[in-house]
C-alpha cells in the first residue's frame, strides 16, 4: 500500500477532477503556492486545506461524481494516513497472511500502536487454529508494546489469553502465573469482567495441579464476584468445577449432590453446560462403582453431545470407556477409547488424546500386549513433544526401555533409555 506525501495527495486529487494549477488560483491562493506544495517545498496550512477541499468539491459536484474529502486528508502525513489504514484493515481481516502485511506497514513506519494492535490479532488468529505456541509468542510481542505505550487497560485481557494458551497446552503451572498477573491487572485497572474469569481459571488450574483446597478457595472468591442473575452460565460452571475438586478429593457423595442441585435449576435441555454435569456425574458413580447409573449419565451426555456440543463428545467417549474397563470388558473399551482417540484428534484436544491413549496403556497393561503397549507409548510420546511437555516423556521412554529389555531387544531397549537420559539433562537445564 502507497501513502502519498501532502504534496503527492494534491497533485493526484486535482488531476482526477481534471483541474490544472490555475484553476485553483484566487486571491488568497496563488499558482506559486500550489506548485511549492506539490513538489514538497511547501507545507499546507489548514486555511488553505479548507480553500482546496472547497474547490474540490464543487468541482465533483459539475463532474457529478461522488467524492468525499476533507481538510484532514490533504493535512494527514503519509504515516498518519497508514495508522488509519491499519487500524481499518484490522478490523476488518481475519487471515494471518492479512494481519502479517499490517505488521509490516506499522513496522515501516514506526507505527507502535498498530503493531501491537496486530500482534494482538495475530495472537487471537493462532489461538482460534490451536497453534497455541504461535498465539502466545505474538500475545507477548503485543503486551511488551503497550506495556511501553503505557496503553495498561489492555494488559489484563491478555494476560489472560496467555494463560489460556498454555492451559490449552496442558502448562497449568505456567498459566496459573499468567492468569494471576491478569487478576493484578485486573483489580488495578478496574476490568471486573476479566478479573472474574482469571479467578475462575486459577481456580481450575489449582485442580489439575491437584491443590484442591486453593482451588476451593478461588472457586468462592469466583462465585462472590458472580453475578448468578446476569451470568447464570458462569455460575454453574464454577459449582461444576468446585464438584470436580470433591471428586478429586475422593468426596463423591458430596460431588453428587452439587451435580444435583444443579439439575434442579430446571437449565434449558439444549443447554450445553448440561453435558458436563452428565458426563461428571457418570464419574462420580464410576468412582462409587455404581455402574448402573454411570452408564446412565454417561449415554445422556452422549446423546446431547452428539446433538449440540460435539467438540467435546470425545470426552466422554474415553470417560465412558472406563465403566468398561473396570468391569473387565477391555474390547469394549478398546472400541470406545479409538472412536474418542480419532474424535480428539480431529478437535487437536491434546488432553484427551494424552489422557485416552493412557486408558490404552493400563488396558494393554492388563492383557500383556507388549506390541500395542508400544504403539501407544511411541502415540503418548508424539503428543508430550507437540506441548513440549519434557519431564513427562522420561518415564515414557523408560518404559518403552523396559518392555525392550524383556523382549531382550537390547538395541532399542539402550535408544529408549539414552532419549530418557536426555530429556532429564534438559528438565534439569
Amino acid at each position: 500500500m502507497n501513502f502519498l506525501t501532502n504534496g503527492e495527495k494534491l497533485k493526484s486529487t486535482r488531476k482526477y477532477l481534471k483541474l490544472k494549477q490555475e484553476d485553483l488560483v484566487d486571491e488568497n491562493l496563488t499558482r506559486g503556492l500550489i506548485s511549492m506544495i506539490e513538489i514538497g517545498k511547501r507545507e499546507i496550512s489548514n486555511t488553505v486545506a479548507l480553500k482546496l477541499v472547497e474547490k474540490f468539491q464543487q468541482r465533483a459536484k459539475e463532474l457529478n461524481i461522488k467524492f468525499e474529502i476533507d481538510n484532514g486528508f490533504l493535512l494527514r502525513s503519509p504515516s498518519e494516513d497508514a495508522e488509519l489504514y491499519c487500524i481499518k484493515k484490522l478490523e476488518q481481516i481475519n487471515q494471518d497472511k492479512d494481519i502479517k502485511e499490517i505488521l509490516a506497514t506499522a513496522d515501516k513506519f514506526n507505527l507502535l500502536n498498530v503493531k501491537a494492535m496486530g500482534y494482538n490479532k495475530l495472537g487471537d488468529y493462532y489461538s482460534n487454529k490451536k497453534n497455541y505456541e504461535e498465539a502466545f509468542i505474538n500475545y507477548n510481542n503485543a503486551i511488551d508494546i503497550f506495556k511501553n505505550l503505557k496503553q495498561n487497560e489492555t494488559i489484563p485481557y491478555i494476560y489472560f489469553n496467555i494463560g489460556y494458551c498454555k492451559a490449552k497446552s496442558l502448562q497449568y503451572t505456567e498459566a496459573l502465573s499468567f492468569f494471576s498477573l491478569s487478576q493484578r491487572y485486573s483489580i488495578i485497572y478496574n476490568d471486573k469482567k476479566t478479573e472474574t474469569r482469571a479467578i475462575y481459571n486459577i481456580a481450575k488450574c489449582y485442580m489439575k495441579l491437584n491443590k484442591i483446597s486453593l482451588a476451593l478457595e478461588n472457586i468462592e472468591k469466583f462465585l462472590i464476584l458472580c453475578n448468578k442473575e446476569e451470568n447464570y452460565n458462569s455460575y454453574i460452571y464454577a459449582n461444576i468445577l468446585k464438584a470436580n475438586c470433591f471428586e478429586t478429593r475422593k468426596e463423591f457423595n458430596t460431588a453428587i449432590d452439587i451435580y444435583d442441585s444443579l439439575l434442579n435449576e430446571n437449565l434449558d435441555c439444549n443447554n450445553p453446560v448440561l453435558g458436563y454435569i452428565y458426563n461428571n456425574l457418570g464419574l462420580a458413580y464410576l468412582d462409587k462403582d455404581d455402574f448402573n447409573n454411570s452408564l446412565e449419565y454417561f449415554n445422556k451426555a452422549e446423546q446431547l453431545r452428539i446433538k449440540i456440543n460435539s467438540a467435546n463428545l470425545c470426552h466422554t467417549i474415553i470417560e465412558k470407556s472406563r465403566v468398561f474397563i473396570k468391569q473387565g470388558f477391555y474390547n469394549d473399551a478398546i472400541t470406545f477409547i479409538e472412536s474418542g482417540l480419532k474424535q480428539a484428534e480431529a478437535n487437536m484436544d491434546y488432553e484427551y488424546l494424552i489422557k485416552g491413549n493412557y486408558e490404552l496403556v493400563h488396558i494393554y497393561e492388563i492383557l500383556d500386549d507388549a506390541f500395542n503397549l508400544k504403539k501407544t507409548y511411541l502415540n503418548i510420546a508424539d503428543f508430550l513433544k507437540i506441548l513440549n511437555k519434557y519431564s513427562e516423556l522420561v518415564p515414557v521412554y523408560t518404559k518403552l526401555s523396559i518392555i525392550y529389555l524383556n523382549e531382550n531387544n537390547v538395541e532399542d531397549a539402550k535408544k529408549y533409555l539414552l532419549m530418557s537420559l536426555e530429556y532429564i539433562q534438559i528438565v534439569a537445564f
